[in-house]
């Protein structure tokens, strides 16, 4: 969902909310509201309780998921650079290799593999092969003495923390909220902006008001969690740029080793 999708959300409800309370103020005569207000309130409040726990559940789990994500993309860029730093410290008929099919592995997460997880919420097989072939290229490798064999494990232990956190970014791609939990919040906002229409306030400006008030804040709050909810794509999507930066650095190991 881009930032102008979310306002155009938030100016409907706004649009809607006012039109509603100017036409209850209008048809439904403020005597009548009156009449029912002890038990609406009595209502309002009770459904208002289940809907604020359940609009914090979800809340605090959409923003643990979205910074999860984050957390992985930053993780997986330190364990790549890990092992980049690790594979300069190899003879250069090893440690070129490794080297450039890293960055190799990098530049597709950046130029291929982010579009994919905005657009479709999976992974690029292509860019998921890479990273397999380094791995075992590494895991393959015969290195000439135990000094060796001891870089070569700590990378392979890089390289495969890399790929965890890989696939925890991936998960994130396509984890979101359920759409029987969509309905359940917006039911339970509308239903609850709803009774603040029919509240008994015989002033016009102030039932409109009060209307606008409640809508525009449910209504932003169900963009911002939608806005999080998929944590690669739309206005607050997480972008590559920890990548790049460990692309950059990795090219300047191979220029370091060549």
């Amino acid at each position: 969902m881009s930032l102008s999708v979310a306002l155009a959300i938030v100016l409907a409800a706004t649009l809607l909310a006012g039109i509603v309370s100017l036409l209850v103020h209008r048809y439904v005569h403020v005597e009548l509201r009156r009449r029912h207000n002890e038990i609406g309130t009595a209502v309002f409040l009770q459904l208002g309780v289940i809907f604020a726990v359940l609009l914090a559940f979800v809340f605090g789990e959409v923003w643990s998921d979205y910074n999860n994500a984050g957390n992985a993309v930053q993780l997986e860029c330190s364990a790549l650079q890990g092992a980049a730093v690790l594979a300069s410290a190899l003879p250069k008929a090893e440690a070129l290799p490794i080297l450039q099919a890293e960055r190799h592995y990098i530049d597709g997460v950046v130029h291929q593999e982010w579009t994919t997880m905005s657009l479709s919420r999976d992974e690029d097989s292509a860019v998921a092969e890479r990273l397999a072939k380094l791995i075992q290229s590494v895991a393959q490798m015969k290195p000439a003495d135990m000094a060796d064999l001891g870089t070569r494990q700590q990378i392979l232990t890089f390289l495969e923390d890399a790929n965890t956190d890989r696939s925890t970014r991936l998960f994130q791609t396509g984890s979101g909220v359920p759409v029987l939990l969509w309905c359940l919040l917006i039911g339970f906002g509308g239903i609850l902006a709803l009774f603040v229409t029919l509240a008994g306030v015989d002033h016009r400006i102030a039932l409109v008001s009060f209307s606008i008030t409640f809508a525009v804040a449910v209504a932003a709050i169900l963009v911002l969690i939608h806005l999080l909810d998929y944590p690669f794509e739309g206005a607050l999507a997480i972008g590559p740029q920890p990548f790049m930066v460990a692309a950059a650095k990795v090219q300047a190991m191979i220029q370091m080793v060549r």
